[in-house]
């Protein structure tokens, strides 16, 4: 759903965390070839620019951090040798952009987090944990972040593209998936996910694993209940029998799904805090870029104060 122009944000602090990775995944398939000056391919961070710069103009935030993915095999990866293995790597030329990308968040005093072993989405866990008190727009193209969307939280999903744009609430993800973000997780752990290659329980698709969470509300209660004598079962013997002989299969694919939020990862706020650039030589940065576009939208999202859009 659009967000409305007559809605205003809350007058609690809003902070901004954007999936830096899905977002230059999404920018990179939606536009065609582009090259900056010097002939090299500058089509994922131009669309990653234009995402931010409508953020900052649109919403204005007070805090605003950039999470990004590395090379490195993840905490998963040691779980489940398999994870994401069927994921198609991208051209060279896309991750080429990658540092770029980096390299015009630093020009625009944007924080940055990242860290061998751990994937954006687990900074983005908790980046919205150390900041329980603020509204949180989380950006990201990935589904894996709905499961953080609370009272205070919502998610600006690029759902084609960088232009088409849902707005997921509390609401929005129960009208879609008839459970509420908190079980997600759970959802992703009984019937799997083929996108990060995560198999979950065999023979539990879409409609079986929320019939057994709207029944049972968790994964945990749903095992609880097998403890039952199966005379005294709530669903079906073949179903609780299969569900009990892939107990570790659920159990993995729920470790897999949840968001780290722990002790490794070090937040501290006042390094999130948007402060003004150096308008004048980000003008001229875009320039060297190429992005001669975008450079009257850099007054737009940066100095001009408009009012601020409502979630």
């Amino acid at each position: 759903m659009p967000i409305s122009n007559r809605q205003f944000l809350k007058p609690a602090p809003n902070f901004i965390i954007i999936d830096s990775s899905a977002v230059l995944h999404r920018a990179w398939h939606a536009l065609p070839k582009l090259t900056d000056t010097n002939h090299k391919p500058i089509n994922a961070l131009y669309g990653f620019t234009v995402v931010l710069l409508k953020l900052l103009r649109e919403y204005q935030p007070d805090y605003l951090a950039c999470a990004f993915d590395t090379a490195a095999p993840t905490f998963r990866h040691k779980l489940f040798k398999e994870y994401k293995a069927t994921r198609i790597p991208q051209p060279q030329e896309f991750y080429d952009q990658i540092p770029r990308a980096k390299e015009l968040l630093k020009n625009l005093n944007i924080k940055i987090y990242e860290k061998e072993g751990l994937e954006a989405d687990d900074f983005i866990a908790q980046l919205k944990e150390s900041a329980p008190s603020f509204f949180k727009i989380i950006v990201s193209g990935d589904m894996d972040v709905f499961q953080l969307i609370d009272t205070e939280t919502c998610v600006y999903f690029l759902r084609q593209g960088i232009k088409k744009i849902q707005i997921y609430k509390e609401e929005e993800i129960k009208k879609r998936f008839e459970l509420s973000p908190q079980q997600l997780v759970d959802y992703k752990a009984l019937r799997g996910d083929p996108s990060d290659n995560i198999p979950g329980v065999p023979g539990i698709g879409d409609k079986t694993a929320k019939e057994l969470l709207k029944k049972f509300g968790t994964l945990e209660n749903i095992y609880e209940h097998l403890k039952l004598p199966p005379t005294s079962w709530q669903i079906k013997k073949t179903l609780g029998e299969n569900l009990l002989s892939h107990y570790s299969e659920a159990c993995l694919a729920k470790k897999l799904s949840i968001l780290k939020r722990n002790s490794e990862i070090s937040i501290n706020l006042k390094d999130c805090v948007l402060t003004m650039p150096d308008i004048s030589y980000i003008k001229e940065y875009f320039e060297k870029l190429g992005f001669k576009s975008l450079i009257p939208k850099i007054d737009e999202s940066l100095l001009v104060k408009k009012q601020k859009k409502l979630l």
